[in-house]
């Protein structure tokens, strides 16, 4: 979980999709939430498809493979995340304010 050291501010927010709403988290309950998570689950990161960037917000639609760690089962989840940056000084550099996840197959 060091990345989210490096690519979130430390104030960020989190919104994810659930129960059909978005439930918003603070970087601490992202990273712990994201912990169980890997503990449960394999992620690979699948082909981006389209990036749009304007000003200091970014949309970014992608493949997941996921794998189950349990009974080994593996499905694809195409995602949807839009994110606004921070731009720092070097060298942190731009950092994520606050996010949103959506995806075709929540795990929640």
């Amino acid at each position: 979980m060091k990345w989210c050291e490096t690519l979130y501010e430390p104030n960020a927010i989190y919104n994810i999709g659930e129960k059909g709403g978005l439930k918003r988290l603070t970087l601490q309950e992202y990273k712990d939430m994201m912990g169980l998570f890997f503990q449960a689950f394999d992620i690979e990161l699948g082909d981006f498809y389209n990036m749009l960037v304007q000003d200091d917000w970014c949309a970014i639609r992608y493949k997941v493979f996921i794998t189950n760690k349990q009974p080994g089962e593996k499905f694809e989840q195409m995602a949807m995340e839009f994110v606004n940056f921070k731009d720092n000084p070097e060298p942190i550099g731009a950092r994520v304010v606050e996010g949103f996840a959506l995806s075709d197959l929540p795990l929640s």
